[in-house]
């Protein structure tokens, strides 16, 4: 598929026409005007889809998609969600290098066999940038990349209000409050050093861009 592919839902929901081809390759309009967005295994092989209509985003359980990915990619952006992956290129577009930037999209799984052959491909010296939601999984997911970063075995388990960390090298586990667990509060936990950077919605009460963009056109609808 071109990648100077559009699509009617995006345009209306104001995303810039060059952004939605950045991302068309695994993408076609289906006969209910749906965006379906394919997902993969290994192989190769289809294996899901995230779903995106005017008024919902199905995301995808399993897979990966990988798009613009080589050595001489200098920006990482990492998400489980095109839908907020697409609405936050759209908002910093003017900041983001697209013919340097490669993204990797992947399932709600978080299946590490697939994101570490993609992480091999990259170069050390690239950024790497993570566009997950607010929520606890979301910042349990940007954890599982940094640990992607450091070849780090750690294993997180939802307890009541708590998360507990098990490092599995060192058979250490601890515990942090999801109201306060972040990347951050866990790489000081670890003494480690935080190199992934992580994007969040800074309206209150909104965990996703894909969220943002669905109140700024409400109000202007």
């Amino acid at each position: 598929m071109a990648l100077t592919e559009t699509f009617d839902i995006l345009s209306y929901k104001g995303v810039d026409k060059a952004i939605q081809g950045q991302f068309s390759k695994f993408a076609y309009q289906d006969k209910t005007g749906q965006i379906v967005f394919d997902f993969f295994n290994e192989k190769g092989g289809k294996v899901d889809c995230e779903i995106l209509s005017l008024y919902r985003n199905k995301q995808a359980s399993r897979g990966i998609s990988v798009l613009n990915l080589s050595e001489d990619s200098r920006a990482i952006f990492v998400s489980d969600s095109y839908a907020s992956l697409i609405c936050f290129a759209n908002q910093f577009k003017a900041r983001i290098s697209f013919d340097e930037a490669g993204f990797l999209i992947i399932g709600a799984e978080f299946e590490s066999s697939l994101l570490t052959p993609a992480f091999k491909k990259i170069s050390k010296n690239a950024k790497i940038n993570t566009v997950f939601s607010s929520s606890i999984l979301g910042r349990v997911m940007d954890c599982k990349v940094q640990d992607l970063v450091y070849d780090r075995d750690c294993r997180y388990y939802l307890s009541d209000d708590w998360v507990q960390l098990k490092n599995q090298k060192r058979n250490k586990i601890s515990k942090e409050s999801i109201f306060t667990f972040s990347l951050r509060t866990y790489c000081i936990s670890q003494a480690i050093t935080q190199t992934v950077r992580t994007f969040k919605p800074k309206q209150k009460g909104v965990e996703s861009f894909y969220q943002l963009n669905q109140l700024h056109w409400k109000d202007l609808n």
